[in-house]
């Protein structure tokens, strides 16, 4: 895949997101259009994180907050990740644990998904149990938060859920983030 393709599909992604939020259209979208990278350009891809493609001419930072961008094309390549499947695992699993950086809860929000979907769910969910509560709070609370609204539907993810409940920061994590969303 060209590296402008790249950054064109990030660009795309991110722009679906400010525009709908994280609807069912964006995992659609991200899935049909990120076909073409494979885990060969996630290097190239994780340059995007801290330096993201050109703001679209409807930004604003008064509607999208000064970060809004930067957040929306992370969470656009974090996406693009997911859809490597199992071979993105290693790199997902770096940033996860790795040192603190705001794609951190990204990082382990795929993590939880991967284990909701059956990949490699017993050894994720016990590498979560045993990392989650060294993660600082923000990360903790930005990698479930985008998920608690699916748990009704998704049989698979609440299984996941209720495994990871045992974590103490875990359930806190949840329960903050339920009250404000009540």
């Amino acid at each position: 895949m060209n590296v402008l393709r790249i950054d064109r599909t990030i660009t795309i992604l991110a722009e679906h997101l400010l525009s709908n939020g994280l609807d069912s259209e964006f995992r659609k979208k991200a899935k049909d259009i990120s076909q073409p990278v494979s885990i060969d350009h996630l290097s190239y891809l994780s340059r995007f994180l801290h330096n993201p493609p050109i703001k679209p001419s409807f930004y604003s930072v008064e509607k999208y907050g000064l970060g809004g961008w930067l957040s929306a094309c992370q969470f656009a390549i974090f996406e693009i990740m997911y859809n490597l499947g199992e071979a993105a695992l290693p790199f997902v699993r770096e940033i996860a644990w790795g040192e603190y950086d705001w794609t951190q809860g990204n990082a382990i929000e795929l993590l939880i998904r991967f284990a909701s979907e059956g990949i490699q769910s017993k050894e994720l969910v016990l590498e979560i149990k045993e990392n989650y509560p060294n993660v600082r709070d923000e990360a903790q609370l930005y990698a479930i938060k985008h998920l608690i609204g699916q748990l009704k539907t998704n049989q698979s993810l609440q299984e996941i859920f209720d495994l990871l409940f045992e974590i103490e920061d875990f359930k806190d994590a949840y329960d903050e983030i339920y009250r404000s969303q009540s």
